[in-house]
């Protein structure tokens, strides 16, 4: 099973930019730039990445984007994170980078654009990887933000994949938010939103109901919605799912815990993501084989979340046939 979900080829639709910064990665911008960390040797800052609670996790995260300090950091991050998809056989990501952070650093809003969009353009030549750029508004900090950051992203609309919301999930629901994601959908761009992941089910319908989403992230919440779950399981409406996220975030106590079981036996459109890989300790091969070994998911569900991946992602029919016939390629080939 190790060496099918290994070799097998992959969409990942669910992974922040700077989640992806090893401690190597920011040890090394954070010289180059002068930029002072308390961390006193590359070791002392791997041992930082073990996190106890959600504050050192956001701590650590932030501060891999506060090390960035150019265009030229951020297409080296992105690019770093395109090889691992290499390595891990990923032919097509749709990943989140938000752009308020660095515009309250003191960037222009097109510092992200530019270097993702650049990025993702020498992934394709370079590994033949697809797929695009999703900036996400920052909850937290409320609609009026959202507002302005829309107003920056517009101008940009043809290098974006869609927009979605992320971030401190508790007392900030997507109704918030309804009429910015208005004018989102009214721009013809894709809509997506963290739910259901810390706050509960009816964030969830939230974001069905106020803004239309499109595919939500994370969503694992559902289950405690009978009504939900039978809607989702009805429009299949995309859920991606990051096991070992939640599993450091303290959602479960152990991967073994983990609902995904349950959301596949229901019938619904799940499928496996990584979210911060770096600071997890765990990219996409290494949820999708987590989940493998220690729950009852079989190598059958395994291929079917593949599936769901690729048919959920906001690549082109064209492209979505190409990973298709790949991935069954690949399932034919290893007599399964």
């Amino acid at each position: 099973m190790i060496e099918f979900i290994k070799n097998m080829p992959k969409v990942e639709l669910h992974m922040h930019v700077e989640g992806s910064m090893e401690a190597e990665t920011l040890w090394k911008l954070a010289h180059k730039n002068n930029y002072d960390i308390e961390y006193k040797s590359i070791d002392e800052l791997k041992a930082a990445y073990q996190f106890n609670n959600l504050t050192e996790f956001i701590d650590m995260y932030m501060l891999g984007t506060r090390v960035i300090k150019s265009e030229q950091d951020l297409y080296d991050v992105c690019m770093t994170y395109f090889r691992k998809c290499v390595e891990q056989n990923i032919r097509h990501t749709e990943i989140h980078c938000d752009i308020r952070t660095y515009i309250d650093y003191g960037y222009p809003a097109d510092f992200v654009i530019n270097a993702l969009d650049g990025a993702f353009k020498d992934a394709k030549s370079n590994y033949g990887i697809t797929g695009g750029f999703m900036p996400c508004f920052i909850r937290h900090l409320g609609n009026e933000v959202a507002q302005k950051d829309l107003d920056l992203m517009l101008p940009f609309k043809d290098k974006i994949l869609a927009i979605g919301l992320s971030a401190v999930e508790v007392g900030f629901p997507p109704s918030m938010f309804k009429d910015t994601f208005e004018k989102v959908h009214d721009a013809g761009i894709k809509v997506i939103a963290h739910a259901g992941e810390e706050a509960p089910a009816d964030y969830i319908w939230s974001a069905i109901k106020d803004i239309n989403v499109d595919r939500i992230d994370h969503g694992i919440r559902c289950l405690d919605d009978k009504k939900l779950v039978e809607y989702l399981a009805d429009t299949q409406l995309p859920l991606t799912v990051c096991p070992y996220s939640n599993v450091a975030l303290k959602i479960f106590d152990d991967i073994s815990q983990h609902v995904l079981p349950t959301m596949l036996d229901k019938g619904l459109n799940v499928s496996i993501h990584s979210d911060d890989p770096a600071h997890f300790n765990a990219y996409l091969n290494e949820n999708m084989t987590g989940i493998a070994q220690h729950t009852s998911i079989t190598k059958s569900q395994i291929i079917l979340m593949a599936k769901n991946a690729i048919n959920s992602s906001f690549a082109d029919n064209k492209r979505k046939i190409e990973l298709l016939a790949e991935l069954n390629l690949y399932v034919e080939g290893n007599n399964y």
